[in-house]
């Protein structure tokens, strides 16, 4: 089991670090380091995922998981075509925000 460096923890605080594993768990370590990682961790995830296993995250969950601007990030440097990458980013745009729907009662 291949397990994520000591400094990516903090990332993955509701998990056990010995638990994590990161080819099982490759989607929830790019949601997570795409989404809120430091220099440093964005740098470990291009060495360690290449473009197209990037790109095809990106494919299954991006629209639902990224905010708009982390994803066009990703997307560009992982060579996604143009024309689906602003598809993508719209889509996360154009996403219905249920937690700012709520209503207090």
């Amino acid at each position: 089991m291949s397990q994520p460096p000591e400094f990516l923890h903090r990332f993955f605080w509701e998990y056990d670090p010995a638990e994590i594993d990161i080819e099982k768990h490759a989607d929830i370590i790019q949601k997570r380091i795409m989404e809120r990682g430091t220099l440093r961790a964005m740098v470990w995830l291009r060495e360690i995922f290449s473009k197209k296993e990037r790109a095809s995250f990106l494919a299954r969950s991006g629209c639902r998981v990224l905010p708009p601007r982390e994803l066009n990030y990703w997307a560009m440097i992982s060579n996604v075509d143009e024309k689906i990458r602003k598809k993508w980013v719209q889509e996360a745009r154009n996403k219905k925000d249920i937690w700012n729907q709520r209503r207090a009662y």
